[in-house]
């Protein structure tokens, strides 16, 4: 294989985990000591700090598409000109980007990202969008994550979730966002034909909610119990759960 193309295979490996929303994926796709800097503005150093970068916007968004209007590529580095798409509420907001991409030849992950990008311009668009995100109630939160288990989609089940959050079972804390979005991974096949009921959303005031549920199948109720939510800046941050009977 050349090396222009394990380097687009690299980048495109990166862009399709962005358009996926799981921030495992792209954090597959970036190198421990990966940079990525919107010029002129300071870089993000390091995978755990871009992975922060690009969570703010990513776990915010309904659907996420990168159109590429052109790209080169030259050994290790790729130029890709882009309309980053994102949906936020429902309503498309785009911004023109200039990418620079440098590969790590060794590991064949995305090493840095240098973005010249107007982001003033974008800021002033989608800020006020962020912001009316961000002061969402427990009660609004938690509701667009149960209508998200409906869909028994991990990551639209994991996207309300902060990127340090934690969830507690009885038998488990799963810790941060990858960990979450694992467990939500196996949600599916152990629902199988199983329905999910849940109770009204009883919020105790802005940041905390609760939510009784069970889980109902042929056989009869299979299992009851009920979520606690504590919600930070638009984003659930603890969610413990307590079990009326063995889990499901």
């Amino acid at each position: 294989m050349s090396e222009d193309l394990r380097t687009r295979q690299a980048i495109d490996r990166l862009l399709v985990a962005i358009e996926s929303r799981d921030l495992r994926a792209v954090n597959a796709a970036l190198h421990p000591n990966a940079i990525w800097q919107n010029v002129p503005h300071p870089a993000s150093e390091g995978r755990s700090a871009v992975m922060v970068l690009l969570a703010s916007i990513l776990c915010w968004s309904d659907r996420v598409r990168w159109d590429v209007i052109s790209s080169s590529v030259d050994g290790h580095v790729g130029w890709y000109e882009r309309i980053d798409r994102f949906w936020l509420r429902g309503e498309e907001h785009a911004v023109h980007c200039n990418g620079v991409f440098t590969i790590d030849p060794a590991t064949d992950t995305v090493r840095e990202v240098r973005d010249y990008v107007d982001l003033g311009e974008w800021r002033a668009r989608v800020t006020p969008v962020l912001q009316s995100l961000a002061t969402r109630s427990a009660e609004e939160v938690v509701s667009q994550h149960l209508s998200a288990v409906g869909t028994r989609d991990p990551i639209a089940m994991a996207s309300d979730y902060a990127f340090d959050a934690v969830l507690a079972r009885p038998n488990a804390d799963h810790t941060g966002w990858f960990e979450i979005a694992d467990y939500f991974e196996t949600v599916p096949e152990r629902l199988k034909d199983r329905e999910v009921l849940f109770g009204e959303v009883e919020a105790t005031d802005h940041h905390v909610a609760g939510v009784a549920w069970e889980i109902r199948g042929a056989e009869g109720r299979v299992a009851s119990g009920r979520d606690e939510f504590v919600v930070t800046e638009g984003r659930i941050t603890h969610q413990r759960t307590s079990l009326d009977s063995d889990d499901f």
